[in-house]
């Protein structure tokens, strides 16, 4: 019975089937790219004298959230501690153009 062997896919008259999107797409850190994002927002950090402490953690509760939620939310976080007195204005818009320039729409 050499007819049961054959592959039992889809025929080729029956129409494909794509399978619903379970989420939409949005901006996040390039994975890729994840080694040079860290060399890059460290030296912002040291450039503007962030206390090392605050910084490490900053640095690393932007990459988390980069990487794993989205790009904005990143920037709010961002844009969060600098109203808090964390950081300065002028580290967090070059964070933010530092996103910009490592993001990734997955």
């Amino acid at each position: 019975m050499a007819g049961n062997s054959r592959y039992k896919g889809r025929r080729r008259d029956a129409p494909r089937r794509y399978n619903p999107r379970e989420s939409e797409r949005t901006t996040m850190l390039n994975l890729h790219k994840i080694i040079p994002f860290r060399f890059d927002i460290r030296e912002i950090m040291t450039h503007y004298k962030v206390e090392e402490t605050l910084a490490s953690s900053v640095v690393a509760s932007v990459i988390a959230k980069a990487s794993r939620i989205s790009i904005p939310t990143a920037k709010e976080y961002a844009r969060e501690q600098e109203a808090a007195g964390s950081i300065p204005k002028e580290v967090t818009g070059e964070i933010c153009e530092l996103l910009d320039r490592y993001s990734k729409y997955r």
